[in-house]
């Protein structure tokens, strides 16, 4: 019995169970293929050596097919014509203390082509950052193909009333805008148009979009095992993210502790250095001098401790706190791919059993039509939705091998830049308490008459009074000169221009001859004690 409505296979998948059988072919037809067979057998070998040279291509070839693919499942990467720049130029804090530190407005210019925009210039736009959280929550929920960049802190460690907080958080927007300005797939859409053309404070998401799967479901799903993944990058680039981020978490812990001990440490120092003042029992001038001088240099080093915890928290901590987001970010997407192909595998199970359903019904002799219509739009049904899911996990995979580079990239380049900022921090205050060490090496050395040297055996040796070896000029153990240009005002302290003052007095000749070092004074150097 046949059905009221015609079915329409899809184009690719001829799955039709009500079709008629394939027609045999004739007797006469079956001569000519096998005169055909004979043919293609008796070819010239060289036509066969040919075909074997096309078959193995190089793996250049097959790289550049393959990249190929990858691009004609997501056009928009081929098409490079669309641009947007942004440059942010400003950063305002206003209102109450919880809102300047949370809250900032971000001032930039945009330019830009997109057919989206109702003009090409945009100056002085000014965004809060909570407008930003939530363009940031509509972007990761509306294109799960992609990595959306998390936002950076909208404050750092430095505090919110100096130069470099408001230096580090702008760079920061910068480098945010940035990244998301190189993912065409972020540029196209209308959203960030909505967002960078609405008015100061009103930006709302136009559009509403929520994840299928959230909640109790989610993280049930998660503790299931992935699904079998075809692309081994993938496979490999989620355990691997997985344990960037909890490394740096783990780092951050570490690293807060360590930033708590050492402000305690610097509170110990500055009661220690305050006590050995009072300790001047001795009627002698040089005693007393000493003593004062070692009080307040103790005191010296434990605000410069102090000052260094909060440094180690402003340069490496916030760097991987932005690690740490974006980690995440990047391994929640991943993770709506592992359910987007559960999704894909439900659908083929849903289609195979809509084909047995239909199998069933065509092999009873009396059927209700109405019946045979119902297993065709569901066979239907099923099929375009399986075509759909595996469209889109082919897009996801494609674009997400992509972004997996791009990521890479700027994960080196983060963990790089906090480091070095931290190691150059570290170094520069090393120095700063090494020098304020050497301020009292004259007075120690002058307690003894001998200038502490008949403890080495060299009683009948004198004393040479070298100078400080960090000086504003430069280093005199690597004799590079120093030049700064700028001085931030969190990193002076108040014993720098003491500092300087007595190393003037003390040592009035030129600095180029303090930083000379003959075979005489290279020897006195090394033959007398250091501190």
């Amino acid at each position: 019995m046949t059905s009221a409505i015609p079915y329409d296979p899809f184009d690719d998948i001829d799955n039709n169970p009500f079709s008629e059988p394939a027609v045999e072919s004739a007797p006469g037809t079956h001569d000519a293929d096998e005169a055909r067979d004979n043919e293609a057998e008796n070819q010239p070998q060289l036509q066969k050596g040919d075909e074997e040279r096309s078959v193995t291509a190089p793996g250049e070839d097959q790289d550049t097919t393959l990249q190929e693919q990858l691009e004609n499942l997501v056009p928009e990467r081929k098409n490079t014509k669309f641009t947007l720049v942004v440059k942010v130029t400003g950063l305002e804090r206003v209102g109450s203390l919880a809102n300047k530190k949370d809250n900032p407005a971000i001032i930039f210019d945009a330019s830009t082509n997109l057919p989206t925009f109702r003009k090409p210039k945009h100056r002085n736009l000014k965004k809060t950052m909570s407008e930003f959280q939530n363009l940031f929550k509509y972007l990761n929920a509306a294109l799960p193909e992609t990595f959306v960049p998390s936002l950076p802190a909208p404050s750092t460690n430095y505090g919110i009333q100096n130069n470099e907080d408001y230096q580090k958080t702008q760079s920061a927007m910068q480098e945010w805008f940035d990244r998301i300005c190189g993912d065409p797939l972020v540029l196209r859409c209308e959203e960030l148009a909505f967002f960078i053309e609405s008015d100061f404070n009103t930006y709302t998401p136009i559009g509403k979009v929520k994840s299928t799967v959230t909640g109790l479901r989610r993280k049930t799903l998660k503790q299931l095992a992935p699904p079998f993944d075809e692309c081994l990058e993938l496979a490999q680039f989620r355990p691997l993210v997985k344990s960037i981020h909890y490394n740096c978490h783990e780092i951050q812990l570490k690293l807060y502790r360590l930033s708590k001990l050492r402000k305690m440490l610097s509170q110990d120092e500055n009661g220690v250095g305050q006590t050995f003042t009072e300790m001047l029992t001795d009627s002698s001038q040089i005693h007393t001098k000493l003593y004062k001088r070692f009080g307040k240099t103790l005191t010296a080093v434990g605000d410069i401790d102090s000052v260094v915890a909060t440094l180690d928290m402003a340069t490496l901590y916030d760097g991987l706190a932005w690690i740490v987001q974006d980690t995440y970010v990047v391994k929640e997407a991943l993770t709506n791919r592992h359910f987007l192909m559960r999704e894909l595998l439900q659908a083929q199970q849903n289609t195979k059993f809509r084909q047995d359903q239909a199998r069933r019904l065509r092999v009873k002799r009396d059927v209700n039509p109405l019946k045979v219509d119902e297993a065709i739009r569901a066979l239907k049904t099923a099929t375009t939705a399986e075509h759909e899911l595996t469209l889109k996990l082919q897009r996801t995979t494609a674009n997400m091998l992509f972004e997996k580079q791009r990521w890479l990239e700027w994960y080196s380049h983060a963990l790089t830049a906090a480091i070095r900022e931290y190691t150059l921090r570290k170094i520069e205050y090393e120095r700063k308490k090494l020098t304020l060490l050497e301020r009292i090496k004259s007075d120690v050395r002058s307690a003894d008459l001998k200038g502490g040297l008949s403890r080495l055996g060299r009683g009948a040796s004198t004393s040479s009074t070298t100078g400080p070896s960090q000086t504003p000029q430069g280093d005199s153990w690597t004799g590079n000169s120093r030049y700064r240009h700028f001085q931030p005002g969190v990193l002076q302290t108040e014993f720098d221009n003491s500092l300087q003052e007595e190393q003037d007095s003390t040592h009035p000749t030129d600095p180029e001859e303090q930083r000379a070092l003959d075979a005489r004074n290279a020897a006195a150097l090394l033959g007398t004690s250091t501190f």
